[in-house]
């Protein structure tokens, strides 16, 4: 069942809107546009149905700050609004508004724009995961990565960490057990780290055995590696696993601090590189930091 955010100060609204659409969504509500924002921050909803006249902030601020996170910039928003002005109309499609939604609620009307929206939605997703995501894993893929990223640290304060993850010895394995079991074991690898789902981070697989972690807040060394040391842990445990006792596998990792380090996507995954070839000469099985 699809999830709709619904974001209207007026309780009668927010009823009259349930009743339509509880049959045949899930619905969650906010009272204003800072309960939606806090919202959001643990929960991403497939649509948010979003009122313009609220007060302190009201629907095309909140729709700036949505826009402004990459975790919820491509949540498709309808607008609420009892105003037919075309200036507003124009305004919300500006800023990235799917479709407007005008009070009082005509049934018919609202289930027949919101399904719109959502079949437009699965669509972009669909070609979204043809063109940006690893097949086998369903993560981001390099492409989407790089560009992602360099757009993030061109639009965002430039702070946080990148985490490289290299499998130690995969390749000699997959030459030994060959790619379909090899290809198990990517696979539950990947999907343990995504299980960990740290919140606003970006993960893709740059390599066949290579993973890219992007954290876009600032952590302290010790942080760092307690995080390096989760992303070693319970999806290591699952690769070994579907080794099925053919191998132990480790994992090394490979970090750049955002800013210390470089600015821009190409000179930090340049150094992470460079810091993954010192773990694999002097051992493997490590973290090293590209500054030390």
């Amino acid at each position: 069942m699809k999830h709709i955010l619904i974001v209207d100060d007026v309780t009668t609204n927010l009823k009259s809107a349930a009743e339509v659409l509880q049959p045949y969504y899930q619905l969650s509500m906010a009272k204003s546009g800072k309960q939606a924002l806090n919202f959001l921050k643990k929960s991403r909803p497939d649509l948010i149905l979003l009122d313009i006249m609220m007060p302190e902030m009201d629907g095309y601020m909140t729709m700036e700050q949505i826009k402004l996170n990459s975790r919820t910039a491509d949540i498709p928003v309808i607008f609420l609004t009892a105003d037919t002005e075309y200036s507003s109309e124009l305004k919300g499609i500006q800023m990235g508004a799917m479709d407007f939604i005008t009070k009082p609620f005509e049934a018919d009307v609202m289930l027949s724009r919101i399904e719109k929206v959502l079949q437009m939605e699965d669509v972009r997703k669909r070609i979204v995961d043809n063109t940006q995501k690893d097949f086998l894993t369903n993560l981001w893929n390099f492409d989407y990565m790089s560009a992602e990223i360099e757009r993030l640290l061109r639009n965002e304060s430039i702070e946080g960490s990148m985490i490289l993850l290299d499998l130690d010895d995969f390749k000699a394995f997959s030459d030994t057990y060959g790619h379909s079991v090899a290809n198990g074991v990517i696979a539950r690898f990947a999907k343990a780290l995504k299980d960990l789902a740290f919140t606003d981070s970006l993960l893709g697989r740059t390599g066949e055995d290579e993973f890219l972690l992007y954290y876009p807040k600032a952590l302290s060394e010790s942080e760092i590696l307690t995080m390096c040391e989760e992303l070693g842990g319970f999806p290591l445990q699952e690769a070994n696993l579907a080794s099925g006792g053919k191998h132990t596998f480790t994992v090394s990792r490979a970090v750049v601090k955002i800013g210390t380090d470089g600015k821009d996507f190409d000179t930090l995954y340049r150094k992470l590189q460079m810091a993954m070839y010192h773990i694999k000469k002097s051992g493997k099985n490590n973290v090293h930091f590209y500054s030390r």
